[in-house]
């Protein structure tokens, strides 16, 4: 209750009503037994909801409630019969917001009696496991809005020194193509798992599945209230810990998480956003900067351990979306995948603000490998090995390292992409990819990221940013193509991916014909956002033309300020292969520098995402710390509009449209 509320009850006409019922008129009197109340209400709430965040060791604990007592005051401070007084703490819950229903059930620590105990719960009961060491040897699924809540607590999460009183161990001891907990929940359900430490068991064979712990609720509307707090994951053999999936928003917050040498802490993917598929509804949304529509990862200590280089900390597809800051963040990197080899879409947006990231070993040393969406990096501190960049963006879309992809690759040639249609930098709807030059390789060996053509006469350099084709049917890369990053007067250097987890590569052998092509605007490439909404996961289709057509992909660029190398001060930004036909440097992202105030938005990000690129006007970062963490909801920068994308009436129009020719510059 505030001090407005005690005001309004401390009015005249409430005195008056409370003198009537025996209870001074005195406002002071009447103040200090509102107070009492207040105080009341709160040992109510202990006694018959409980606790539910583990108890820190900064925190005293509580004191154990006098019931009498707290009767004999309300009934000497607000003259209430001694027999009403259950029913007065009844209403006094249920004004203050809690469900008098709530039960909280100890357990024996065991999956089987955690899962028993979950059979007989309701929505807002908690379930506790006791100090000690459990092996869980199959998976539990929760399907009700409830807290698991252990003994264990962490200290100072966030920071390089974070530690953890392991007091509830859970041993991972499931099979290896099963998560540990897994969440089905809907929209209405809120769910908390708290205070517990998650360990290897006998077993040191790493898990297949795509998290450990997958925080999952689906429907119409995302969920909000899904909290992964002061838990401790402490190496376990698993590629992914932590997997968010369908439409979940929320928090992971104070956590101590120790990865194994190749493990990715968060993977965040929002296949059903929008209650679609494949992450096709968050990319028909805007970015929505600045507010609530992300899955936050905040305070929390992230350590490698073991590290022989640098590898992700995050991952995510099918349109996932999610925050990161606050975070103490040591030999990883924030990563994500792109619209690449089958349907589902890549990742669509992060935020990445006001964390360190330290650098114990030399090899990987970046903070950030994006490969779609858009993105905002300020203030981050980074220390220990100096970075050789802030982030990296690759469209790996426009080279055969996902060969035969379902949207075709990015050279010039994929119905999903803006071409140049008219050999002038122009893209046309309706006319074909324009075909700049062509021939045949004369090499006398096979060509690995080297073609020959002694017929030509080309001027140096002047294919670098298009991308060739391998278009001969009886080679074993037809149809693959890749961009050009160099070329003489009768050779073409062009992007060879050599990885292993391609089913081909693209090789010229003497004969192999080619083609020249050039792509303008790659869907879902880096610094793109916003598109027309797609369908479909074999054979995904434009629901705006009923096809496989290009998606009118909005730009929303990256940002980079206040990246900063704490040990000399030095400014890191984003960094593209300038080769790279898409994805440019002042264009699709940009690198502010430094010398800003600290947590603020240069005028450049603001006015740039305005409410009709990013569904609401950003000001700045959302509230910190989360609603969820602070328990103090807000509706700073938060967007009061239907949760549901808004997709306009004129996208959705069945009427034909005219032919429209778009600037150099494709989706501005």
């Amino acid at each position: 209750m505030n001090v407005n509320q005690r005001e309004k009850l401390a009015s005249p006409a409430d005195r008056d009503r409370a003198s009537s019922a025996g209870d001074t008129a005195d406002p002071d009197k009447l103040k200090n037994n509102l107070e009492k109340y207040e105080h009341l209400q709160e040992l109510a709430q202990a006694i018959l909801c409980g606790d539910t965040a583990p108890l820190q060791a900064s925190a005293p604990p509580l004191a154990a409630p006098k019931t009498a007592a707290m009767k004999a005051e309300l009934v000497a401070d607000f003259g209430i019969a001694w027999l009403r007084v259950s029913a007065i703490a009844f209403v006094i819950l249920i004004l203050s917001g809690f469900s008098t229903f709530a039960t909280v059930h100890d357990s024996d620590g065991s999956v089987a009696s955690v899962g028993a105990l979950l059979n007989a719960a309701h929505d807002g009961d908690t379930i506790v496991l006791p100090k000690g060491t459990f092996s869980w040897t199959e998976t539990l699924t929760i399907t009700k809005g409830i807290t698991l809540q252990g003994q264990t607590t962490i200290s100072g999460a966030g920071t390089a020194n974070a530690s953890a009183n392991d007091a509830t161990i859970v041993k991972d001891d499931t099979p290896r193509s099963r998560p540990i907990i897994k969440t089905a929940l809907n929209p209405s359900q809120a769910f908390r798992l708290t205070g517990i430490t998650f360990a290897p068991g006998t077993t040191t064979n790493a898990g297949t599945t795509d998290g450990a712990i997958t925080l999952r609720s689906d429907g119409v509307s995302p969920n909000n209230s899904v909290r992964l707090d002061h838990c401790h994951f402490a190496q376990l053999y698993q590629v992914h810990l932590v997997q968010v999936n369908g439409w979940t928003y929320g928090v992971a917050d104070h956590n101590f998480i120790e990865l194994r040498p190749v493990s990715v802490a968060f993977m965040v993917n929002h296949p059903t956003y929008a209650n679609k598929t494949a992450g096709h509804g968050s990319w028909a949304d805007y970015p929505w900067y600045g507010s609530e529509r992300f899955f936050f990862i905040e305070t929390n200590t992230i350590k490698r351990i073991n590290a022989k280089e640098a590898r992700g900390m995050t991952d995510t597809v099918t349109g996932g979306r999610f925050l990161v800051r606050h975070n103490y963040i040591q030999d990883c990197f924030i990563g994500n995948h792109g619209t690449e080899a089958g349907a589902p879409r890549g990742g669509r947006a992060c935020e990445v603000y006001n964390n360190v990231f330290n650098f114990t070993i030399r090899k990987g040393l970046q903070a950030g490998g994006l490969r779609s969406g858009t993105t905002l990096w300020h203030d981050n501190q980074l220390t220990g090995f100096e970075v050789s960049q802030l982030c990296r963006f690759a469209n790996f879309r426009e080279t055969p390292a996902r060969s035969y992809p379902i949207w075709g690759i990015a050279d010039g040639t994929s119905p999903w992409d803006a071409n140049d249609t008219e050999g002038n930098g122009t893209y046309v709807e309706g006319h074909p990819p324009h075909l700049f030059d062509s021939g045949t390789d004369t090499s006398s060996v096979n060509s690995q990221g080297v073609i020959h053509d002694s017929s030509k006469n080309w001027t140096p350099n002047q294919w670098v940013g298009y991308s060739i084709k391998n278009t001969n049917p009886a080679s074993g890369s037809n149809t693959l193509g890749s961009y050009i990053i160099s070329n003489t007067s009768n050779t073409i250097t062009y992007n060879y991916y050599a990885g292993s987890d391609t089913r081909s590569h693209l090789v010229f052998n003497a004969g192999d014909t080619y083609e020249i092509h050039r792509v303008l605007f790659m869907m879902d490439q880096n610094g793109s956002g916003k598109s027309d909404l797609l369908s479909g996961t074999n054979r995904p289709i434009n629901t705006r033309s009923g096809t496989a057509s290009w998606a009118h992909s909005s730009r929303e660029p990256c940002y980079s300020w206040n990246n900063v190398y704490t040990p000399n001060g030095h400014v890191y930004g984003f960094h593209a292969n300038p080769a790279q036909p898409t994805t440019k440097i002042n264009i699709d992202f940009f690198n502010l520098g430094g010398g800003f105030p600290a947590d603020t938005t240069p005028s450049a990000v603001s006015t740039k995402y305005v409410a009709a690129l990013n569904g609401v006007d950003y000001t700045g970062t959302f509230t910190y710390p989360h609603p969820l963490v602070s328990g103090k909801p807000t509706a700073a920068q938060r967007d009061t509009k239907s949760q549901q994308p808004r997709w306009g009436k004129k996208e959705e129009s069945k009427k034909p449209k005219k032919k429209r020719s778009w600037p150099k510059q494709v989706g501005e």
